[in-house]
């Protein structure tokens, strides 16, 4: 989610906090202001030098193992975003798994044991009066890659020198990550989108590359997971020998080991050998297969670290796991598609975005779709019902690498399709990556020629329409007349359209309910 998408799901107080992180020379503002004042700084906003600033702090040991716990339970949920519960119940997971972590006699039993006794001796020093700078922070950490030991053993570590999370191995309490999530909102850095649904806290997109910097954090498990699948099973093994760990066992289970050794992905990817990783270069698209050994682990994972991570529950049917995808389907995103398993070939993009809209429109809008004979026909039909219970909406995907221009060649198709409809079509959508403004001219002319309503929408858009009508819709059904006009269907003009339908259907229901009262009355 970036920037932009978080502010339209914000109240004003949050929006006031996210406002006062970068100035005080506005007076407190309302939410349309304060939009107007986040969109118009927002390089300000997100730069990164003012992100670390805010991270950096010089305080007690405790609080830098509190926040650093708090944005990697951001790290690795799915887009950066979880409800204030599920970031609670995560940092409490990572800091019980620690504690339990430094009580297993057995847990570092393949450390070297020289090493972890001098990172013992220099805690002690460090750690004397329970406070700790950001600069001894950085050396800390840097002493840590010196001996290759990982932050995984770090915390161990501080586990047995009873101080982790903090003095005693107390666990912190929802209070005090509570406490965190107000000082990363008024720092600019989450940002509390309490108007979508389950409320979650989010760290936008433009401000991630900042936070993994200032954690040292090269990849979320997530994409370590996606990277680690491309490896082969001798490739684990040999990861997990060079660590004096055992290399039995399946892939998963050679996959967990790795990641258990808390290893950094660069590190792991430094024990393959050059043609090793130029081969897997070679797996990922649009990556290049030359250069040095550390100029192709740069590239990996970079690969990675640029993956999108949504949340797709296992029982989730076909259609719903190609909707969560809709907008990299439709821009033809083969990295995040083919890293993610959505599609295994190109040739899976069109139909998972065909499978997709089909899904938005009876799952999440309520339509009821039309059958349609032979195999020239659109993507997909639906009927408006009411008093043009004839009238249908029919919708076709063209999905592209680049924005769309309406060829001429999809001018015709589109009209064979409209005068070839047994039913009147009131309305022609075609769903899109990104509309281009040259496509208005092609939009015009077919609507003249077949005097019916001609819009282009970017599937992201019509993605943020389903979710948003089922927040704000007073009986959850669609209004179809939302799509039906001619033109492009830009985030702004759909919004205006949806609050223009959604306040009609609301004034019918109170007159409905005033009516029925004032009989009962009489």
């Amino acid at each position: 989610m970036k920037v932009a998408d978080a502010i339209n799901q914000m109240t004003t107080l949050p929006l006031q906090r996210i406002v006062d992180s970068f100035t005080k020379d506005f007076p407190k503002p309302d939410d349309i202001q304060a939009r107007d004042i986040i969109l118009r700084n927002v390089d300000e906003l997100t730069d990164p030098e003012r992100i670390a600033a805010v991270l950096r702090f010089d305080g007690s040991f405790s609080e830098q193992i509190r926040q650093a716990c708090m944005l990697e339970a951001f790290v690795n949920h799915p887009d950066w975003s979880a409800s204030e519960q599920d970031i609670v119940e995560s940092v409490h997971q990572l800091e019980q798994d620690v504690v339990k972590a430094g009580a297993d006699d057995d847990s570092l039993r393949y450390e070297n044991s020289e090493y972890i006794r001098i990172l013992k001796d220099v805690l002690e020093a460090a750690l004397g009066d329970d406070h700790i700078t950001a600069g001894e922070l950085n050396l800390l950490r840097a002493f840590l890659d010196s001996l290759g030991l990982s932050e995984t053993v770090f915390r161990i570590v501080l586990a047995q020198m009873n101080h982790f999370p903090q003095q005693g191995n107390v666990l912190h309490s929802p209070a005090d990550c509570r406490d965190v999530l107000n000082k990363l909102q008024r720092g600019g850095v989450v940002f509390h989108c309490n108007k979508a649904e389950g409320s979650p806290y989010v760290i936008p997109e433009e401000i991630r590359t900042s936070v993994m910097n200032t954690l040292g954090v090269e990849l979320g498990q997530h994409a370590w997971e996606l990277a680690l699948h491309t490896f082969t099973v001798p490739q684990l093994k040999k990861v997990l020998a060079a660590r004096q760990r055992p290399t039995s066992g399946a892939k998963e289970q050679l996959k967990a080991r790795v990641i258990a050794t808390g290893m950094r992905p660069s590190r792991v990817l430094g024990i393959l050998s050059s043609q090793e990783l130029r081969n897997l270069c070679a797996q990922l698209p649009g990556v290049a297969v030359s250069g040095t050994k550390a100029e192709r682990i740069g590239r990996i994972v970079g690969y990675f670290a640029n993956l999108i991570s949504k949340e797709v529950s296992d029982e989730a049917s076909p259609g719903e796991r190609f909707y969560e995808y809709l907008p990299e389907l439709a821009r033809r995103d083969r990295e995040n598609l083919l890293a993610n398993r959505i599609i295994r070939k190109d040739i899976d993009i069109e139909r998972g975005f065909e499978e997709a809209t089909r899904f938005l429109f009876e799952q999440r809008l309520g339509c009821e779709l039309m059958d349609m004979a032979g195999s020239e026909h659109p993507d997909g039909c639906v009927r408006f019902g009411g008093r043009r219970r004839d009238a249908v909406l029919m919708w076709d995907n063209k999905s592209t690498e680049n924005a769309y221009s309406f060829p001429p060649s999809h001018l015709r198709q589109f009209k064979r399709y409209i005068r070839d409809s047994a039913d009147p079509v009131e309305c022609f959508l075609v769903v899109v990556a990104d509309p281009d403004g040259s496509a208005m001219e092609r939009v015009w002319q077919l609507a003249a020629q077949c005097d019916a309503n001609v819009a282009v929408v970017a599937a992201e858009d019509l993605g943020w329409v389903a979710e948003e009508w089922r927040l704000r819709s007073p009986d959850g059904r669609f209004d179809l007349e939302v799509f039906n006009m001619s033109g492009i269907l830009t985030r702004s003009i759909l919004k205006q359209r949806m609050g223009l339908f959604l306040k009609s259907k609301t004034d019918v229901s109170q007159g409905r309910h005033t009516q029925g009262r004032g009989t009962h009355d009489a």
